[in-house]
């Protein structure tokens, strides 16, 4: 994401950018790594600062394929949440190593974005949790279709569209869904259309993906998605701990 000059979310001054990497780094904060883009994604922690060069040092993705996805970028992203803020900055990584171990290293970013909405951060549903989406229109094959789900937060979701059928559709446009959730019972739920993309896969070939925002979510169901991203989260938490 390319930052204005006259950003209000953006942080420019060393001493507060230092406090914010700090605070990511104290709090074992998990963070979203992609490239703008594309499918490519990994959930990291900060593992250490530099002192003389102010680097951050993150954990590495467990697939080597991965990571040389990520160090072959021009930029990666970097997203996650402190006290309920969401933080994000961008910048090429290079590979590095951390008690003996590989690991990833970004340049301290010059810029970071603060946004004070806690549903910004996205959480990946990985293949060993693959949940859908179940959208019913008269413009879709038989008047229904399912679409994989890529990533989910409390204020969204985006779909995997690998055959197109939501290419055409405009934006804001209004579609009925229902949430299958694993280990949930089904959750009906409207969706607002944000925006399309073109994503390029690992394997290279594109893939078409919508992106959406939950409208007029009742209490019960912000509950439920809220609770299973919360799933998520700790799983990730106790593999990157070895808690498992």
């Amino acid at each position: 994401m390319a930052f204005q000059e006259d950003d209000p979310f953006a942080v420019t001054q060393p001493l507060q950018i230092q406090a914010i990497l700090n605070g990511l780094l104290n709090k074992r904060t998990l963070v979203h790594l992609d490239i703008p883009g594309h499918t490519v994604a990994v959930i990291s922690t900060l593992l250490a600062i530099d002192r003389k060069s102010g680097a951050v040092l993150l954990d590495n993705a467990s697939e080597d394929e991965i990571n040389a996805q990520l160090l072959r970028a021009r930029s990666v992203r970097l997203q996650g949440t402190l006290d309920r803020v969401m933080i994000e900055f961008t910048g090429p990584l290079t590979p590095a190593h951390h008690g003996g171990r590989p690991a990833l290293s970004m340049a301290s970013p010059q810029k970071i974005r603060r946004m004070q909405r806690r549903d910004f951060f996205r959480v990946d549903i990985p293949a060993s949790s693959p949940a859908a989406c179940r959208i019913e229109d008269s413009s879709l094959p038989d008047g229904k279709a399912h679409f994989r789900i890529l990533d989910l937060s409390a204020g969204g979701v985006r779909l995997a569209d690998p055959q197109g059928l939501l290419s055409n559709a405009p934006m804001s446009t209004m579609l009925a869904c229902t949430l299958e959730l694993p280990d949930e019972d089904p959750v009906p739920i409207t969706l607002r259309l944000l925006r399309h993309a073109q994503l390029i896969q690992e394997n290279g070939k594109p893939l078409h993906a919508a992106a959406f925002r939950f409208f007029n979510l009742p209490v019960n169901r912000q509950v439920t998605i809220q609770q299973f991203i919360g799933v998520l989260e700790r799983a990730i938490i106790a593999r990157r701990w070895g808690n498992e």
